[in-house]
């Protein structure tokens, strides 16, 4: 089984990322191959919406780093997308991830493919109450279960605005360690 962790923070000692490496290492102990993308390192354009994927079966003409990681997200068993919230919704490294998946949109091939995915969210966030977010966090969700996958646990970890915070919080580095054994 292999589980690919899409990491979107641009910080360094990132809460996020130090969860999202707590949930694969979970993973992990129960067998899984992990991996963790750095999607703030790679280039990848937004979407253009030319609908070029929808003439060439789901291939996007951009040949940016996303490329790389369609052929993980094909690869994989499990997929953990990890954002920080930033003014009520997850980042703009996560979106610029999602809105590309739409390539894979109404191609029946891929829907079958993903039907034996399951992927999970990890949001950390500093002050803004869940209520803020929680739809975006919803609908970040749907877009994966319009695609096909299965949906998994969707993990909120609040007051984390200093990188690092988490580390000193034990029950959120279990809640991630949990959602790392649930994907399997």
């Amino acid at each position: 089984m292999k589980v690919l962790g899409i990491n979107t923070s641009p910080r360094e000692l990132s809460n996020v990322k130090i969860a999202l490496e707590a949930a694969l290492d979970a993973a992990s102990e129960k067998g899984a191959e992990t991996e963790i993308v750095d999607v703030n390192k790679l280039t990848i354009t937004p979407c253009q919406g030319d609908n070029y994927c929808k003439e060439h079966d789901s291939e996007c003409a951009l040949n940016d780093d996303m490329q790389d990681i369609y052929q993980k997200i094909e690869e994989a068993d499990g997929i953990i997308l990890a954002s920080p919230i930033y003014f009520c919704d997850v980042n703009a490294q996560a979106k610029l991830v999602i809105d590309r998946l739409y390539s894979y949109f109404m191609n029946p091939k891929y829907s079958e493919l993903f039907s034996n995915k399951k992927v999970s969210i990890i949001a950390t966030h500093g002050a803004a109450p869940l209520e803020a977010f929680e739809g975006s966090l919803n609908t970040q969700m749907a877009a994966f279960e319009v695609l096909g996958f299965k949906t998994g646990d969707i993990i909120n970890l609040d007051d984390n605005n200093v990188p690092g915070a988490i580390n000193d919080k034990e029950e959120q580095l279990q809640k991630a360690r949990d959602l790392g054994e649930n994907l399997i």
